[in-house]
């Protein structure tokens, strides 16, 4: 109860803000607070006026009490997984739209047939987003699209790379070349993600460092809306290659052909090095090594 509070305390950084979430009096939150502190023998916040800030044992006892925190609600789940011998609990994951729709829906169709008692949270964002989310511990495990990458304070687990390829409609007045060279993409429109994907940005990158300039840009949130847009003959996308298999097979889209470019990109996993891996994470890790080699194929 009282590291809960403290916790709290040290998120919101007021004792009234507090005393509203946890439904006590704010004389109440103080009490508490004051209790730890004399039982730790410590000051864990600096009062100054109206203001309080954490001090640095304080800053200590916040990263001691998630992980005394997380034990206590892993403990609660053992017990209960003892008791009914079936696995329950909640997981957050985090993903990019990308990964969300072409790649991992079997994943976690099969997950939730698996554990129908694990409350499954998804959330959609960027990679650039993910590890602070780690960090924060507001999601338990991500799944990105992004350079081989290591975090010194994240486990990354590497799942399988993909290329990224540069398609087009077939009315496009490239579309006609068997093999093109990066100069042929001088002055053309690119159709992009949004800012904030990794794949774009690393195409990005590769023709600045080419001093190749396309002629303008137009930007998309949503990989469908590109696919859309370009099958009318208008513009150039670069996109995963799962993203466009489909389109490619039909001949909706054809594949174009550069010389000199090979860029890939990587599906890994990232969840935090001081994270208990919990029945219910452990059992999504599990499904995933099992399904490792259908999602590459």
């Amino acid at each position: 109860k009282l590291l809960k509070t403290f916790i709290t305390v040290a998120h919101t950084l007021s004792f009234s803000a507090t005393a509203e979430i946890l439904h006590y009096s704010q004389s109440s939150i103080s009490e508490q607070i004051k209790k730890l502190e004399t039982n730790l023998n410590t000051i864990l916040f600096e009062r100054i006026g109206n203001k309080i800030k954490l001090t640095s044992t304080g800053e200590i006892l916040v990263i001691h009490s998630k992980k005394i925190l997380d034990m206590c609600d892993e403990a609660v789940l053992a017990i209960s997984y003892f008791e009914n011998d079936e696995i329950k609990g909640q997981l957050t994951v985090a993903m990019t739209e990308t990964l969300c729709f072409y790649k991992l829906p079997d994943l976690f169709k099969e997950f939730c047939e698996l554990y129908p008692n694990i409350e499954l949270k998804l959330k959609i964002g960027n990679c650039y987003d993910f590890p602070i989310w780690l960090n924060n511990n507001i999601i338990d495990i991500a799944f990105v699209l992004d350079d081989k990458v290591n975090y010194t304070n994240l486990i990354t687990k590497l799942l399988y790379e993909e290329k990224l390829v540069l398609v087009t409609s077939p009315l496009h007045p490239l579309a006609k070349f068997s093999e093109l060279k990066l100069e042929d993409l001088q002055d053309q429109i690119l159709v992009l993600t949004q800012k904030g994907s990794r794949y774009r940005a690393i195409f990005e990158n590769y023709l600045k460092e080419q001093q190749v300039f396309c002629k303008s840009q137009f930007e998309f949130e949503s990989v469908e809306a590109i696919k859309n847009f370009i099958k009318n003959g208008f513009g150039i996308a670069f996109l995963p290659e799962t993203t466009v298999k489909k389109e490619i097979a039909l001949k909706e889209l054809v594949k174009l052909s550069v010389l000199d470019i090979d860029l890939k990109i990587a599906t890994q996993i990232l969840y935090h090095k001081d994270k208990r891996v919990s029945p219910v994470l452990k059992a999504l890790l599990d499904l995933v090594e099992k399904f490792n080699e259908k999602v590459i194929y």
